[in-house]
């Protein structure tokens, strides 16, 4: 629940994507936002225009045509305030003092070049597997910066030259994803996702191998994206609503997330809230909420074997099985998006000061 507006009219913040999309950084941006619009922040968020190529634009096109049950191909008509196009951020105008956030490594250019005065500052959502020239050059030299993560601090304090501000983490709202007695659970749960840094072909491997070892264990996953080839053998559902993905999740027994990277995976929270046991990749975003043997398993990046064996721990024993996700249901707790504004605001207002 939004806490009450305050009758002081507080900063003008703007909040700039890369683009309009599906992503994780797109969704947690838009709730961040309500949250800060609802405490009595003038928000905004501003995506650029006009740079999509023509395969780009007939691929959102298509994707649009086969989402028609969505209002949108992405999570932007979700946000409460207006929203800015830009094809250079100086076309906009800026109230004194505003906060501009650059959301994500593609966005820290546009926010870099702005020449009109207002305050800047890096929001990193973490660090690909294998970083670009400009991935690499985003977040390096002084520049306000603040990350989703405490494992991602000591890696950006060395390239923003001690820059970093503090901790934003996401958060779970667990009015959408929670326990649903009424619904049976005895599979195995995966989100899909085709980028590499989510070696997916990892979690092809393990989800195959798990169906041959274990055939009457039923699998499911979802994603934004068509099933690959490899999972004909899954429950596979794409795009589905909150409450159909709260329902997936509750018939998982398991969650699996093989990721070589991530910042701070929001399904890792989903799916602990749920009632998953998560069985997840030792990424950096896991370790910021996960505990070997305490709320969850972790298994080394890429160590297919090591997943079995996870996945065996679970289902041979039941009593680990309820210890694991009684812990996580007690870590959830500490990944509210009431307590995630919270920090935000004090990051905001330490801006301020120095500003």
């Amino acid at each position: 629940m939004h806490r009450a507006v305050n009758s002081d009219p507080k900063a003008s913040v703007t909040f700039v994507l890369p683009g309009d999309g599906r992503s994780g950084g797109v969704r947690v941006t838009v709730i961040m936002a309500n949250l800060l619009r609802g405490r009595g922040y003038r928000v905004r968020i501003a995506v650029p225009k006009g740079r999509e190529s023509l395969r780009q634009r007939l691929d959102l096109f298509l994707a649009s045509l086969v989402r028609r049950r969505e209002k949108s191909t992405g999570f932007l008509h979700l946000f409460e305030g207006p929203v800015a196009r830009f094809r250079h951020l100086d076309e906009l105008d800026y109230a004194p003092g505003e906060i501009v956030v650059a959301v994500g490594t593609y966005s820290v250019p546009d926010v870099r070049a702005l020449t009109k005065p207002a305050i800047k500052l890096r929001f990193n959502h973490g660090f690909p597997a294998k970083p670009d020239a400009l991935q690499d050059q985003a977040w390096r030299g002084r520049l306000p910066t603040i990350t989703v993560s405490n494992t991602l601090v000591p890696r950006l304090q060395a390239q923003t030259e001690g820059s970093v501000l503090g901790v934003v983490p996401n958060g779970i709202d667990t009015r959408d994803y929670f326990v649903d007695p009424a619904v049976v659970r005895d599979g195995i749960g995966a989100l899909y996702n085709g980028h590499p840094n989510k070696a997916p072909e990892d979690l092809i491997a393990v989800l195959r191998a798990a169906h041959r070892r274990r055939p009457d264990v039923p699998q499911y996953a979802f994603s934004t994206e068509r099933p690959p080839a490899g999972l004909e053998h899954v429950r596979y559902t794409r795009l589905p609503p909150v409450a159909e993905a709260r329902t997936i999740y509750n018939r998982a027994k398991i969650w699996l997330l093989t990721s070589r990277t991530e910042g701070l995976p929001g399904v890792v929270l989903e799916a602990m809230a749920c009632g998953c046991v998560v069985i997840s990749s030792d990424n950096d975003g896991s370790l910021e909420i996960m505990r070997d043997g305490e709320n969850g398993l972790i298994v080394p990046r890429g160590d297919l074997p090591g997943f079995q064996a996870a996945i065996d721990r679970v289902l041979g024993d039941p009593a680990l099985a309820a210890r694991l996700a009684t812990g996580a249901q007690a870590t959830i707790l500490q990944f509210t998006w009431e307590r995630a504004a919270d920090k935000m605001e004090q990051i905001l207002a330490k801006l301020q000061s120095h500003s």
